[in-house]
């Protein structure tokens, strides 16, 4: 006869197990960021600033984060599946151009390398990218 205490463990290994193994298995892709230019906006728009970047990313997610910016996003080499949050996703190809609202929460996923030119009107200081967990 089973143990009521031995079934109740086992079923908890199996819930936690099932909800574990896809977070576990997500792979966030590796960015490399090439800034290829920064400017303040001082005295047209104060506070802000300009910036370029050439990114290149490996295969995998970004997971969930956000720009604290204007965000456009220009697909060079590759595709992505960018999705919004609460959103149905959609693939961005080479040659097509992505706007982000700043603050708006996505994840962007790729099975191959993708390469971006990614420019962005943020406040100074304030961090390109913020994760979510």
């Amino acid at each position: 006869m089973v143990k009521p205490l031995f079934m109740l463990t086992f079923a908890a290994g199996v819930v936690v197990g099932h909800l574990a193994v896809p977070a576990l298995s997500a792979q966030f892709r590796s960015v490399q960021t090439t800034s290829v230019l920064t400017r303040d906006l001082a005295g047209w728009c104060d506070g802000k600033e300009l910036t370029v970047e050439l990114n290149q990313a490996g295969p995998g997610s970004s997971g969930k984060h956000y720009h604290p910016a204007h965000s456009v996003t220009w697909v060079i080499e590759g595709s992505e599946v960018y999705q919004k949050d609460g959103q149905q996703s959609r693939t961005v190809n080479a040659g097509e151009v992505l706007h982000e609202d700043p603050l708006e929460l996505h994840t962007v996923d790729n099975l191959s390398p993708v390469k971006l030119l990614v420019v962005r009107i943020a406040e100074k200081g304030k961090p390109a990218t913020v994760r979510v967990r």
